[in-house]
This record gives structure tokens, sequence and C-alpha cells, in this order.
């Protein structure tokens, strides 16, 4: 079989089905640390205690997550039985029930991960107005995958017999990009504030399953496998892509200022504002009655238009039908020259084909919405509630918070939460803010708990930052309280 044949499906196969979420997660327990300056990421409306901040490049936001929607660490690597190693649940040792693993799946299972840093960021009021600013590159990768897919692997084709297992939502959306932007606050009274965010975008690179063209299906007969592929990828990338002497997609080839490493090439590319988008984040905070507070808001409503010139549409397309390999003319012939397993491999390849052409496209922001209550049990301890709904590649993904937050002195504010996400019940997470003026430190993790219990959790998010502020310091109305008095109230 040709290697740059076999190069190429490879790359639609992997491109489809195992490229390695949309638009970053923010952490849950950031959204009630109004200390830290960054808690407006999540609510525009929300206007932090001190008056000026000014993020250090890089580091004043840095955050990651990873995980997905159903599997645990133990469902799929697991101790060796006799020996003293770690196996995944493919390993013919590991001690592995198949019901129970296919029984925590959805019909429509994910997998992502998310990086995000702010290269530039600050903000100030003007009396009853907040302005912030934010420069931030942000990595954005997701992994749908359908339960029929893992039925398939495991269990083999016996229950898809006389039907179809549809592998439609087999695919990936990976997105890098830049964001630039302006959030303002106004509190209407102090009752009520409203805020608003308008982002600009520019896209790096992307790649993305279109879900609503595709049609992937197996079909079983008694004797007959039948498969039927109708995929479009689209691609944006410096990457330059190629084509055989017919005319078909025969991969990529890196470009020589990148393999070359030419400086001032690779800083244009850097720099540059190509693949340009638009968002809008929206809130609103509200006190109906003394002590408590809801709010609402709706954060990354928006898109990126990927340039023509960048561009790569991938299309695979074919039907194969396989009614088994025959053998027969192998068995007693040391001499045959032939390969019925590579004949059929090259059948196979031969039943698709692969385009390219060079259309812009669109892609969206996953959209968030946020919808909380706080209550102030004290000026310096408060409870609250968060519910997030997450809307991506015709998925939504619900998660629930509960917090307790305190600031017990100047420059000390800790929170502790407890999540309902990604299918698991055992997120405890913290958050802890050190400093106020000039310098702030903050750490913050949904699920901490995972460093006790990673083994049975479904995600994992972290985040931590610099600030430089001014404004925030509170003067003490009291002194020679008790300790608990002190602290809470």
């Amino acid at each position: 079989m040709n290697l740059n044949k076999f190069k190429k499906y490879f790359f639609i196969i992997f491109a489809v089905l195992f490229s390695g979420i949309l638009s970053a997660q923010d952490s849950q327990t950031l959204y009630y640390m109004n200390r830290v300056p960054q808690s407006t990421l999540m609510n525009p409306a929300m206007q932090p205690t001190c008056n000026f901040f000014l993020g250090l490049p890089v580091v004043s936001s840095i955050q990651l997550d990873a995980g997905n929607n159903r599997l645990a660490l133990t469902d799929v690597i697991m101790k060796h039985p006799t020996e003293d190693s770690l196996i995944t649940f493919l390993h013919p040792d590991a001690e592995f029930n198949t019901e129970d693993f296919l029984s925590k799946l959805d019909e429509n299972n994910f997998f992502y991960e998310d990086f995000r840093t702010d290269l530039l960021s600050f903000g100030f009021r003007v009396n009853s107005w907040y302005f912030s600013f934010n420069l931030s590159e942000k990595l954005s990768t997701s992994i749908n995958y359908p339960k029929d897919l893992m039925v398939i692997a495991l269990q083999g084709n016996q229950d898809f017999i006389n039907q179809s297992a549809d592998l439609s939502y087999f695919g990936v959306n990976s997105t890098f990009y830049r964001e630039y932007g302006l959030g303002i606050s106004k509190q209407i009274n102090p009752n009520l504030s409203v805020g608003i965010r308008a982002k600009v975008l520019f896209g790096h690179a992307n790649i993305t399953s279109d879900f609503d063209n595709n049609a992937l299906s197996m079909y079983t007969s008694r004797d007959s496998i039948y498969l039927n592929a109708n995929a479009i990828v689209n691609t944006s990338s410096p990457m330059i892509a190629t084509t055989n002497a017919d005319g078909d997609f025969d991969g990529f080839e890196v470009p020589s200022y990148i393999e070359n490493s030419e400086t001032d090439s690779l800083i244009d590319l850097a720099l540059a504002h190509n693949n340009m988008g638009l968002g809008i984040d929206v809130g609103i905070f509200y006190k109906p009655i003394d002590r408590l507070s809801v709010s609402l808001s709706v954060i990354d409503l928006g898109y990126i238009k990927w340039d023509k010139e960048y561009v790569t549409n991938i299309e695979l397309n074919g039907n194969y039908a396989f009614k088994g390999i025959d053998v027969s003319n192998e068995i007693g012939n040391s001499n045959s020259d032939t390969d019925p397993f590579e004949e059929m491999t090259d059948s196979l390849m031969n039943s698709f084909t692969v385009s390219n052409t060079a259309s812009s496209y669109t892609t969206t922001l996953g959209a968030k919405v946020y919808i909380g209550a706080n209550y102030a049990v004290s000026k310096k301890f408060d409870v609250g509630f968060l519910s997030r709904s997450y809307f991506y590649n015709s998925n939504l993904n619900q998660a629930f918070t509960f917090s307790a937050n305190v600031r017990p002195i100047n420059g000390l504010s800790a929170s502790l939460t407890y999540s309902i996400m990604n299918g698991a019940y055992n997120n405890i997470g913290f958050g802890l803010v050190l400093g106020g003026a000039p310098f702030q430190i903050y750490v913050i993790s949904d699920n901490a708990s995972a460093a006790l219990w990673g083994h049975k959790t479904t995600s994992f998010n972290f985040r931590f930052g610099f600030n430089i502020a001014f404004g925030c310091r509170q003067k003490s109305k009291s002194k020679d309280t008790p300790l608990l008095k002190s602290v809470f109230y």
C-alpha cells in the first residue's frame, strides 16, 4: 500500500476521531472571589474591591483545565494484577469489567483540555464605573465520541446485527486564538450593577469537525459489514496542504520559515491579526433584599471567521463492504507473493476519496450561562450557589457549586467549595488570596480534592496569578475582639 496514501487517510481518521475543549472554562470557585480582579471575567457586572489593578504579564492569570464527562482515572488506568506497574484497560491482563465500563458512558461523550494566560490586563474604577482590559491567549480542545464506538471496540459488532451504529458525532474541535477584551461595569444604584465586555478575537489555528454535515456509520448484516463515510474536517494553520497527481489531498508540509526557525517570520506569525472574530459577555448583579444578591451572566457569545488564505477543507467520502478475507490460496502455498490483508487494506482505502478545498468557515465560542445567589452572613462571611450551563458541539454540560467565602483580615480571603460537575460528586475546591495593595497572589481550584482521591475524579482545574493592586485596604472598626468574631464578623 502506498505510504503517502496511508498517511493522508490516517490524518483524516486522526482528525475526526482522535485529535485532542471550544471556549475555556473558568473556575467556578472564582465567581464569588471579588477581591480577585479576574472574577469580572465570569460576570462583567461585578466590580472588584480594589480601585486599580495591573496584572503582571503572563503570570497574572494562568489557567489549566482537563477532564471528561463520565470516566474517572481508575476506569482507564489500573494496577497490573501480578506486577508492580500500571496498565490501561485495554491491556490483556487488565481486570476489566466491560459492561460496567460501558454503563458509565452517555450516548455522546467528550474529553476536553483548556489553557489560558493573560499577556496584559488592568482595571480601574471611576466613581460608579469600572473599566477593565485583557489581552489573552487561549487554547481550547474537545473530542466527542459516541458510546456506539466504544461498544464496537470492546464487544464487537454483535449488538448491531441488521442495524446501523451511528458514529456521526465522532469528532474534534480545537482552537488557539488571541482575545482583546474591554469590560465596562456600571453601578446604577447600591443594589444594581450591569456590565458588558466586548471582545475582538484573532485565530491562530483551528481544526474542527463539521458535525452538521458529517455522516459516519457502520451497518452489520449476517455476512457483511458496510462502512459509510461523509466526513468534513476544516483546518486553519500555517501548514501548507499538498495534493497528489490526481489533485487529491496528500497531506501537509511544514513551511520553511518554521522548519528553519526564521526568527523574523516567526515573530510576524505570532503577532499576526488574521482570522478575525467578535465576542461579547453580559452580566447583571442585583440585591433584592438586604444581605441577599442574585446574579446572571452570559459569557463567550461569539465567533471566529477563518480566512480562506489559511484554510484547508478536507472531505472524506465513500462506501465499503467487507465480506471477509479469502485466505484459501495462501494455505500450504509458501511461494505466494500476495498478501490478502494488504489487498483488503488497499481495497478499503481505494473505496474512499479525500479531497481538499480552501473556503473560509466560521466557528463559534462555547457559550456559558452563570446563575448565582449569595447570602452575606456578615461583612466578612458569605455563602453562595452557582449554576453553570455550558453549550458546545450540540452538547450541554451542567455544573453546580456551593461556596463559603471568608475575609478574616485585610490581605487574606479564602473560599471553600463543593461542586457537582462532569458526572462526579466528589469535587471539593478552594480559593486563597494573599495580599492586597500593592501585591496580590491567588490560587484557585474547583477540585483540589483530586490530590486526595485523584483516581476517582473526572476533571482537574487549577488557576493562579499575581496582580498589582491599589485602593483595596479596608480599615478595621473594632479592636480586641474575640477571635471567632474577628474572623467571621
